[in-house]
């Protein structure tokens, strides 16, 4: 099932589209009303599950925009307690809503429900792939392919590769790599070094290269990929709710919700 989720805060969009990932959806992701509408409109998502408060057009006005021509299920994401949004969001078409901050699991159950009842579901096979340019990323193996080639990765260097494939073209900063790999567990920029030099060594990722993770000096790292493109994306808002972690008792440590 194609999901299309549309949040401007980058840790929530990360972490939740991970999450998704895993329960199976295929995850597109948008940062403002228009690209969401783009992206609706080219990808034919089967939900759109939209944050009321996007800049460039509100989730409102998507939702509206969006049940003029389709019956695709829409899920609202409202601060709690925010009834006006939720009852005008009835108003123009929406199907449910879920109020921050929420868990994964959660918004996967949500999902589902209005899928079932959406005029508009096709019956398609789950994925649990991020594919971008000639890099597939598993998310429940942790294995990732790279043109003919294939490889299991940690899950502390699949977190890293994942948040860079989500943000190809753009150049993540270090401490937001840090903090979504390591969580509570005291990453810190060293061992990141280490970890992308790994990745890169797996995976046969030359620097300079057509597919390459390329360090910016004191900002962070990039991954160029071939014939990918990538549009700006919204700077994450510093007061909005960040990925909690839990110990695996396997590894590392892993995303399991939003505080």
């Amino acid at each position: 099932m194609k999901v299309l989720l549309v949040d401007d805060d980058s840790d929530l969009l990360d972490v939740t589209s991970y999450a998704l990932r895993r329960d199976g959806f295929n995850v597109i992701v948008a940062t403002d009303g228009a690209q969401a509408l783009r992206r609706w409109q080219a990808d034919e998502p089967d939900v759109v599950v939209l944050d009321v408060g996007l800049p460039r057009m509100n989730g409102l006005e998507v939702c509206h925009k969006i049940r003029q021509d389709s019956a695709t299920p829409v899920i609202l994401l409202t601060a709690r307690a925010d009834e006006d949004h939720i009852v005008q969001g009835f108003r123009l078409g929406a199907d449910d809503y879920v109020t921050k901050p929420f868990s994964p699991r959660q918004l996967s159950m949500r999902i589902q429900a209005v899928s079932r009842r959406g005029a508009a579901m096709g019956e398609r096979e789950p994925t649990r792939e991020l594919r971008v340019g000639d890099l597939v990323l598993d998310v429940e193996s942790h294995e990732v392919q790279h043109g003919e080639y294939s490889t299991q990765l940690t899950s502390i260097e699949f977190r890293l590769l994942y948040l860079l494939a989500n943000n190809v073209g753009r150049v993540v900063a270090s401490s937001r790599l840090v903090d979504y790999a390591w969580g509570c567990d005291g990453g810190d920029v060293s061992l990141l070094k280490t970890h992308i030099s790994h990745i890169r060594t797996k995976l046969g990722l030359s620097v300079g290269g057509p597919s390459s993770i390329s360090v910016v000096p004191s900002v962070g790292y990039r991954l160029t990929q071939a014939g990918v493109d990538a549009s700006a994306k919204e700077k994450a808002r510093t007061d909005e709710p960040i990925p909690l972690y839990v110990a695996d008792p396997n590894e590392d440590a892993v995303a399991v919700g939003i505080s």
